[in-house]
């Protein structure tokens, strides 16, 4: 799962870049990059290997790809938030793609990021980093935290998603979905801030992830919705100005989030 999504960010920025000459090495080092990932997803896909046999015993091969691929997203962050990299991907979402890359080393055994490092609170305190599957195996006191965590940090990605919908709609053709994305952009937000607030509690979690899912759900149809038109050309001026592939990208991501969720609700 997470290895085509970082290999989709590469290609994302690859494609986002200024075609000028002078940024003609940082195209090629992209796809250069994302073509590597995707060879070492062909290489694990037929081993069955999955993120917790990563995580128990780090492999020395997707480990240091990752942690390649992190040096790449923030070079590319801070380049395109400086302005000495010229590109149609905005400095927040560049941010994002680190984000969750950073988020995938700390679960196959790289280096915890603080919540800071992700974007959600908590200051310097180091997340857990703990694969879905390996949740049920977690002391309560431990999934609680580990479930809260991921609560946080997917509310507040896909309160990053829901803006980008918004930003990547069609004026005045697509107002209906710049609408709901805003909709969804604030649910998330508030999400975000029951989850902390469950946290500080130290109760509600069950309440937490069923309100979770259900806007989950919710996000998810919209974005099929989105989706499935963009790839039809069947929305109102037949595409949005996002690529039809980021709407799978966020249709995917926003999958493995509920089942964590539904991993997270088993007793």
């Amino acid at each position: 799962m997470w290895l085509p999504i970082l290999a989709e960010h590469l290609k994302f920025h690859r494609n986002g870049i200024d075609p000028n000459i002078k940024q003609d090495c940082i195209f090629q080092n992209l796809d250069y990059s994302a073509r590597q990932i995707e060879y070492l997803y062909s290489i694990i896909i037929p081993t069955g290997t999955t993120l917790s046999d990563i995580s128990r015993d780090p492999s020395k091969t997707v480990l240091p790809q990752a942690l390649a691929v992190s040096d790449i997203k923030k070079f590319m962050y801070l380049g395109i938030k400086s302005c000495e990299i010229l590109s149609i991907i905005p400095s927040i979402l560049a941010d994002h793609m680190r984000r969750e890359t950073d988020r995938f080393i700390g679960l196959i055994g790289g280096p915890k990021s603080t919540r800071k490092e992700l974007g959600i609170p908590g200051g310097d305190k180091n997340v857990l980093g703990v694969p879905r599957m390996l949740l049920a195996e977690l002391p309560d006191k431990e999934k609680f935290t580990a479930v809260v965590e991921e609560i946080m940090f997917f509310s507040h990605i896909n309160e990053e998603h829901s803006h980008h919908i918004a930003m990547t709609a069609k004026p005045e053709m697509q107002e209906k979905f710049t609408r709901k994305a805003k909709e969804f952009e604030k649910d998330f937000r508030e999400n975000l801030a029951k989850a902390k607030t469950v946290e500080e509690r130290g109760k509600g979690l069950t309440k937490l992830v069923e309100d979770t899912f259900k806007l989950m759900k919710e996000f998810k149809s919209f974005g099929l919705l989105l989706q499935k038109g963009s790839q039809s050309c069947t929305l109102p001026g037949e595409q949005t100005n996002a690529w039809p592939l980021m709407d799978d990208h966020i249709l995917r991501e926003g999958n493995y989030f509920v089942e964590l969720l539904q991993m997270a609700m088993r007793k």
